[in-house]
């Protein structure tokens, strides 16, 4: 008969009790052993325990705060010269559902991200280039501070994580979308001729005047001053370069001849506008603004004009190209929140307190 030695002997005891302890507690006496472990596996009571602890939404079982989403609220104030504590609560709560929202999408498509980050390697060069974007955008270490702080950025380091991570992020969705966004050469050329009014160049001009203000001057006086000039000019007594130099006080322009440079008639207040496109070229005549009396006459007339699709070609390639990116990235966050929505769980309640 085999012989157990003491040490046997004593765990073979302690697992006795420890065994007759759990029965105990599971099927007599409802314990704290069972309360944990149904807390564990009761979403009822995992939900109250998450709000206690601040949580307003779960990723894949990975907790969203209630402050992250407060200071992702702060944050977009900030940037926008707002502050929370002027905003109505009922902004406050709209504010706070689409930041989460955002919060939510960016969980999701880390988690995405991390999974498949071999597919998608960020260099260093690339990272210190961000970091040196987002630092030049202060004009001194101390208001970078405070902007860091701000947004709940504790360090330099933090911030080269957080910069390197949504780098890491833009380029996987850029790689995922990439076939959505080419713009083909006909899709171009179509655009383009369908388009053709909204790409005309209006009717320019160029103008050059002699202005006296009537805040400084009696309108009467004004007027007669210029009226007598414009008549030496009309009987070639004077020219407009040497009448700008002598008479004029716009004092941007006369010096160099009175020359308001090329001009669209719809970037002019309209009682200059109306004159300057209505006179007939090299006929100076006098007109009465807001601002006083002036000399005008018209240097250069181009009328309006279609630019070649060639001219166009690039531009239209970019600009349809940003637009289907947007689109693109859109639906594609769309689609990754729709494929996990089974491992999303949002506490409304939280977002709705003070």
């Amino acid at each position: 008969m085999l012989k157990m030695s003491q040490s046997f002997a004593i765990r073979m005891a302690l697992w006795t009790v420890l065994v007759g302890y759990m029965a105990c507690d599971f099927f007599l006496f409802k314990g704290p052993l069972q309360r944990e472990l149904r807390a564990a596996f009761s979403p009822e009571d995992r939900v109250v325990r998450d709000i206690s602890r601040g949580i307003c939404a779960r990723v894949w079982n990975g907790p969203i705060y209630l402050s992250q989403v407060d200071r992702r609220v702060q944050e977009k104030l900030w940037r926008s010269g707002r502050a929370v504590e002027k905003i109505s609560d009922e902004e406050k709560k709209i504010l706070r559902w689409a930041a989460l929202d955002e919060l939510i999408t960016e969980a999701v498509l880390r988690i995405k991200v991390r999974a498949n980050r071999d597919d998608v390697p960020v260099s260093d060069t690339e990272i210190d280039a961000e970091v040196r974007r987002f630092e030049n955008r202060f004009s001194s270490s101390d208001k970078l501070d405070k902007a860091l702080s701000a947004q709940g950025i504790k360090s330099r380091k933090e911030l080269r994580y957080r910069l390197a991570a949504r780098l890491q992020q833009e380029q996987y969705v850029q790689a995922r979308i990439a076939d959505a966004i080419a713009v083909t050469e006909q899709e171009a050329k179509e655009w383009y001729d369908d388009h053709h009014e909204e790409l005309i160049i209006p009717e320019r001009r160029r103008v050059r005047h002699v202005f006296l203000p009537t805040l400084d001057h009696p309108s009467d006086e004004a007027e007669a001053a210029l009226a007598g000039h414009l008549e030496r000019l009309r009987n070639n007594q004077t020219d407009f370069i040497k009448l700008a130099a002598e008479v004029s006080e716009d004092t941007f322009t006369k010096h160099r001849g009175g020359d308001l440079g090329w001009m669209k008639k719809e970037r002019l207040p309209e009682d200059f506008s109306s004159a300057a496109f209505s006179i007939v070229q090299a006929t100076p005549a006098l007109i009465r603004t807001k601002l006083g009396w002036h000399i005008i006459e018209v240097t250069g007339v181009q009328a309006p004009e279609l630019p070649s699709y060639e001219v166009m070609k690039d531009e239209i390639i970019t600009a349809l190209t940003d637009a289907k990116r947007e689109s693109a990235v859109k639906q594609y966050r769309h689609q990754l929140r729709l494929l996990n929505k089974d491992k999303i769980e949002i506490y409304s309640e939280m977002l709705t307190g003070g």
